[in-house]
């Protein structure tokens, strides 16, 4: 693939900021036709499907990697650390395409509610070669990959949970330029909303800056599926002054001048990472059954539903796209044949538990 969008749109960035290749071309935009009459939609229906960024491991982290890793290479840093839930697709995306650049990868890993992905994203994390630390709750992330560890180990790249740093959010501006030409070839009418899972928030910040320096209209609504601690309206502001720094560097954006206009809604949560919750699921069985486009119920189908709340409450005609964040590679045939007995020992308690769960 050619240098990325915004490499062409400002050319002073090009030799400042590093970036390898990962994505394997634009991503397809499709009509969401049979849930627009599903739900009585008066709205437009569309779908980013960033769950086919590639074909070895799909969803969003993609694109945040190709500046993130690139980063970890130029500072030759031999392994990148990062922090996510115990079925992080964050960190199995780090450590697969690290390992696709021959980067070791370290997972701090945090409780959330087990689930059959959950422990298959752990079974496909030990299998592609990811050290795990089972940290458990944000004081353990605090005390080891905050404090003590980055003391012990220079030769680490320490990387935020989700990737959401300001190379990171790079990747969603850049896919802002992208979904610009895409409305200029006819393939979907500029959107009038788009709406988008709040993790970490470095996607929904991308995207934020992206469509303002892109041109386009569009309000970027950040369904919230983590806790106020990753997901807040002062991070997303953060993220896109600091990400803004970085793109300054080009002497076209000197002058540029950046005004929210996002939405954050809280509304579909459900009071805890990963807790599944009725409206999440809904969503997840209309995608799937509807169009056959797999959601799954922690991130994707929460920003789903909020959505789909949207339309039914606002009954006017206009153009809502849904990004889909989520990872379309399945990954099921590898982890099945994965024994998790090789895992460090303390996470052979929730295998067990989970076992014991469906009895």
């Amino acid at each position: 693939m050619t240098n990325p969008l915004l490499f062409e749109e400002y050319p002073d960035l090009e030799g400042h900021i590093p970036w390898l290749n990962l994505l394997e071309g634009p991503t397809p935009i499709k009509s969401l036709a049979n849930v627009e009459q599903k739900v009585q939609s008066k709205n437009f229906l569309w779908i980013k499907q960033d769950s086919l960024t590639s074909t070895i491991y799909g969803g969003n982290k993609v694109r945040k990697l190709e500046f993130i890793l690139a980063d970890a290479i130029e500072k030759d840093k031999t392994t990148v650390a990062t922090i996510g839930g115990l079925g992080t697709n964050h960190g199995l995306a780090t450590t697969i395409f690290g390992r696709e650049k021959g980067l070791k990868t370290i997972l701090y890993l945090i409780n959330q509610p087990i689930t059959k992905h959950v422990l298959d994203n752990l079974k496909l994390d030990f299998h592609f070669g990811a050290e795990l630390k089972f940290v458990k709750n944000y004081l353990g992330v605090g005390l080891y990959f905050y404090i003590l560890d980055p003391i012990r180990f220079h030769h680490i790249y320490w990387l935020p949970a989700g990737g959401s740093t300001p190379l990171g959010v790079l990747g969603y501006v850049n896919a802002a330029f992208e979904l610009r030409n895409q409305v200029k070839e006819g393939l979907i009418e500029e959107p009038d909303h788009i709406f988008v899972a709040a993790g970490t928030v470095g996607t929904m910040a991308g995207l934020e800056l992206g469509v303002q320096l892109a041109g386009l209209k569009s309000q970027i609504h950040g369904i919230q599926v983590t806790d106020r601690f990753a997901a807040s309206k002062g991070k997303v502001k953060k993220l896109v002054n600091q990400t803004l720094q970085l793109l300054k560097q080009d002497s076209k954006l000197k002058n540029f001048q950046y005004s929210p206009r996002f939405i954050l809604s809280t509304t579909f949560y459900g009071g805890a990472y990963g807790r599944v919750t009725p409206e999440g699921s809904q969503a997840v069985d209309l995608l799937g059954q509807s169009e056959n486009i797999k959601l799954e119920t922690t991130y994707t189908g929460k920003a789903m539903a909020g959505m789909l709340a949207y339309t039914k409450m606002y009954q006017r005609s206009g153009n809502l796209l849904f990004w889909n964040t989520y990872n379309a590679v399945d990954m099921t045939p590898i982890a099945d044949k994965v024994d998790h007995s090789g895992l460090p020992v303390e996470f052979h308690r929730l295998f067990a538990l989970y076992k014991n769960k469906l009895q």
